[in-house]
């Protein structure tokens, strides 16, 4: 805890002396009020739009003293004496697969706050952005100035743009388990490559440590949670920029040549001038994932190079000669989500007594309203795909839809 001559030294603006960090740019950032709050402003962004009750909760409780308890993370932060809570575990099984879930990681409001304004301030770093950054990487990557895509559409911008300059041969593959198999060591060694700010290095590492709080609830699942060196969480905002700082070496040496690697977090295309640059690239990038610890997966990797020509599948969009089309399973997905949505409200209304116990987020106009919202993201999200009759067929299927809740 800071002494009373600590504390008046700092009010009023005295130098303290003593040996300090040299670079103090980071944890200056994390702890100014304007920098948290930005932060805030994100959490409750993401907050308002998630599905879970006691995310909503945690943040309506936040907003309710925002400002108070933007200081008082900002205070602790500055003393050295800020502490990570446990985080909760959620287990989502995969659809199709047996005992195979997805583990998801949920931080407190306020942890998730901090983990948010150190994702800016790596983020707003010159040197971090440049490595971090790759220019044919695009998962977790903001806009880059002077461009108009980001994310997919960006991408699949840059594939386009990729066969359209020659590119005859294409591998598409997917890294196993990506965000289980990084290490946290890995992610710290390579932030304090940039910076000797060792407060901040500190407030990092508890950023991205996991502890469960209900660790004995998932005790069937618990080597599947990131608890250890080995795993990052997801859920955590850091995870996929921490991804992209760990495959940077992977993508600058995998763009080493004549042959583009394009890389949307662990989906990974190689696009090349022959079948056989195809394969030895696809040779090197195995080697390469292999010092790591990481590995394709079987099921979603290219056996062979692929003409442009022929049918494939890259990030949930089918490329058939010049059609860009929504895989089917993306088409089937957005009705049955749509069809989820008008079912659970159905239920709502069925099952309240009264209609004071009717709670109104399921009324018809609000549930009509979210089905429009996923309809309009979903057709945001390819509108760069030019074969139209899919999309009448899936809002076909959408007014073909019969809700029952029997």
């Amino acid at each position: 805890m800071p002494t009373p001559e600590r504390i008046r030294r700092c009010r009023k603006g005295e130098q303290e002396q003593g040996p300090r960090d040299l670079d103090e740019h980071f944890s200056k950032f994390i702890r100014k009020h304007t920098n948290l709050a930005t932060a805030w402003q994100a959490v409750k962004s993401n907050a308002r739009a998630s599905s879970s009750p006691f995310v909503q909760d945690e943040a309506a409780a936040f907003l309710n003293a925002e400002q108070t308890k933007i200081r008082s993370i900002s205070s602790r932060i500055q003393w050295n004496s800020y502490k990570f809570s446990k985080s909760r575990g959620i287990a989502i099984p995969k659809p199709g697969k047996s005992n195979k879930i997805r583990p998801i990681v949920i931080s407190n409001v306020e942890d998730r706050v901090v983990q948010r304004c150190i994702l800016n301030a790596l983020m707003n770093d010159d040197a971090v952005q440049k490595r971090a950054f790759q220019p044919n990487s695009y998962g977790g990557i903001p806009r880059r100035v002077g461009r108009d895509l980001a994310g997919v559409p960006a991408a699949i911008q840059n594939l386009l743009s990729c066969i359209e300059s020659g590119a005859t041969h294409i591998m598409v593959a997917d890294i196993e388990g990506f965000f289980t198999r990084i290490k946290k060591s890995d992610a710290i060694r390579q932030v304090a490559s940039f910076t000797s700010d060792k407060s901040f290095l500190r407030v990092f590492e508890q950023a991205i440590s996991v502890d469960l709080e209900n660790s004995r609830m998932l005790w069937r699942h618990k080597s599947s949670f990131p608890i250890g060196d080995i795993g990052v969480a997801q859920g955590n905002c850091l995870s996929p920029f921490i991804g992209n700082l760990i495959l940077s070496e992977f993508d600058e040496q995998m763009n080493d040549g004549d042959c583009r690697c394009i890389r949307y977090i662990d989906d990974v295309i190689i696009l090349a001038p022959s079948g056989r640059a195809a394969s030895a690239k696809f040779r090197k990038a195995q080697k390469i994932l292999g010092a790591m610890g990481m590995n394709f997966v079987d099921d979603k990797t290219s056996k062979h190079p692929i003409e442009v020509g022929q049918k494939f599948e890259y990030l949930g969009i089918e490329f058939s000669s010049k059609l860009l089309r929504p895989t089917k399973k993306s088409r089937q997905s957005i009705v049955e989500r749509a069809r989820e949505t008008a079912v659970l409200s159905l239920q709502k209304a069925k099952s309240a007594k009264n209609f004071e116990d009717f709670d109104q987020t399921y009324s018809i106009p609000k549930t009509l309203n979210r089905i429009a919202g996923m309809a309009k993201g979903w057709a945001q999200h390819y509108i760069f795909c030019n074969d139209f009759q899919t999309v009448k067929d899936v809002d076909a299927r959408f007014r073909g839809q019969r809700v029952s809740t029997v």
